[in-house]
């Protein structure tokens, strides 16, 4: 193409000749694309590929193309430099780019591989002998990597490919050859999957891990190198929430701005943030809590049932403190996109806006799904039988442990926040959760069941019994007295009588 420099390898030359490839006549079907790159598919003379344009069009991408080769080349030479090493990755076909000099856009071709992302045969429902095969085929592919001297440093499902023949990697402009740190390369693929994958299927990978590498892992080790590293990066994750990416995006409207998933209706929320206080006045909508803190109704819309909450602004000194922390409800926004990236249960946040008076937040609003079929602790746990009661408070202390561990903690975790759906505890009213790099303390543990202890002691179905297994479900494999004595001296209920 006129204007282009191309390097091909010689199945591209037999391909697109010595001109190289013709770029207006390679466009196909556009499979992903975002600020900096655009994937596509297309066929040439009976041949699918795959055409990725990589643009550094941000200061921070500009600037690292001066220092180093345009990505495109790396994903070329890296490409080679795998299957010369005999570690499947999708055949590169040529690189090129405008000539001149300078950073610019830089285009890869390669020829399109048979099968799917992990990420799209993760999202179907799999048979468990599925799971299992799969499980053993990506632990020998990991350790053929090791043994290769190969190591990704981004290895997310989009990245793996499923093969006829197993796995392939993708995306590998950046992967590095040498002698690879064993545990950093399983914890970074095990950050994925220790929130997505059974036990079971993590110990089918280890032990198929250990079979074929060369090397010497402790999983204990790398389970528990996984919880820090997760915790370390959810916490450095919250901040994309208060930006565009792919999932959400900011907004503005003559009377609020804020933040959104994309997948909301854009008429629907302009027509929240032309008017915040319009839901509450429809007739269809419930008002479920009016109180001085907060008003909270049930909304339908095209989009389905919400929960509506507004913030009201109790003290007039709410907007100076803004100018030192988020307010309550861009702290609620930040929390429940928080608990789903940890794959903890809560209601999807859809949408986050605020008021603003003379530059500083006044009343806050925040959207989120509808929980079907959901009731409050102490009423759900009114119609459970003995058993289904039982079985209930061990999930709701599996579920309390979980988040401890992934570094969460709760100041307002009472009865009325917990919602129950399916047998499934769902944590609501999220403006007390904090987020931090550690797990939490036997004391924080301690003091969040207290005050769960606290506001279940009017409730006459919640017995000791059913407090203990809550405990047992937080600690399966632990004492569970010592906790027991914590929460009773925190809570001043008096010795754990039986009824």
């Amino acid at each position: 193409m006129t204007g282009w420099v191309w390097h091909l390898t010689p199945a591209g030359r037999e391909l697109f000749g010595d001109a190289g490839p013709d770029l207006t006549g390679l466009v196909g079907v556009v499979v992903k694309q975002n600020l900096q790159r655009t994937i596509s598919r297309a066929v040439v003379n009976g041949v699918p590929v795959f055409v990725k344009r990589c643009r550094p069009n941000t200061p921070r991408s500009w600037l690292r193309e001066l220092a180093r080769r345009p990505k495109a080349r790396l994903e070329f030479d890296s490409a080679l430099a795998l299957i010369a090493r005999g570690v499947p990755t999708a055949e590169p076909l040529a690189w090129g780019r405008p000539a001149g000099w300078g950073p610019a856009e830089s285009v890869l071709v390669t020829r399109e591989l048979a099968g799917e992302p992990l990420a799209d045969t993760l999202a179907r429902p799999l048979t468990p002998a599925a799971r299992r095969k799969l499980a053993r085929s990506l632990g020998r592919f990991y350790a053929g990597l090791f043994n290769s001297g190969v190591s990704h440093p981004d290895p997310h499902p989009g990245n793996l490919f499923v093969t006829p023949d197993g796995f392939a990697l993708l995306d590998v402009h950046a992967v590095r050859f040498g002698r690879p740190d064993e545990y950093r390369g399983l914890t970074l693929l095990n950050r994925f999957f220790q929130l997505q994958a059974s036990r079971s299927d993590r110990l089918r990978f280890w032990r198929a891990y250990a079979v074929v590498s060369i090397g010497t892992v402790d999983a204990k080790r790398v389970e528990a190198l996984t919880d820090d590293s997760n915790r370390r990066f959810w916490v450095a994750r919250q901040k994309r929430h208060l930006g565009d990416n792919r999932d959400t995006h900011g907004v503005n409207g003559p009377a609020a701005r804020g933040w959104a998933v994309r997948n909301l209706p854009a008429e629907l929320v302009a027509s929240w943030l032309a008017d915040p206080d319009a839901p509450f006045r429809d007739p269809s909508a419930k008002v479920l809590k009016n109180s001085r803190t907060s008003t909270v109704a049930r909304v339908e819309t095209p989009a389905g049932s919400m929960a509506y909450k507004r913030f009201n602004l109790k003290s007039p000194l709410l907007p100076m403190k803004a100018l030192g922390r988020p307010t309550p409800a861009v702290r609620s926004w930040l929390a429940g996109m928080g608990l789903i990236d940890r794959g903890l249960p809560t209601a999807r946040p859809l949408a986050c806006f605020q008021r603003h008076r003379f530059g500083l937040p006044t009343v806050g609003y925040l959207v989120c799904e509808w929980v079907p079929d959901a009731a409050e602790l102490p009423a759900a746990v009114a119609g459970m039988a003995p058993a289904e009661k039982r079985a209930f408070a061990w999930e709701l202390g599996r579920t309390l442990r979980l988040f401890h561990e992934r570094g969460l903690r709760h100041r307002d975790l009472k009865a009325a926040n917990v919602l129950v759906t399916g047998g499934r505890p769902i944590l609501i009213d999220l403006v007390g959760v904090r987020a931090t790099r550690h797990p939490a303390t036997a004391d924080e543990q301690a003091r969040d069941l207290a005050r769960l202890a606290r506001s279940s002691l009017g409730t006459p179905h919640v017995r000791h019994t059913d407090r203990l297994q809550v405990i047992r479900g937080m600690q399966p494999t632990g004492d569970w007295k010592p906790v027991w004595r914590a929460i009773t001296t925190v809570v001043k209920v008096g010795r754990p009588a039986g009824r």
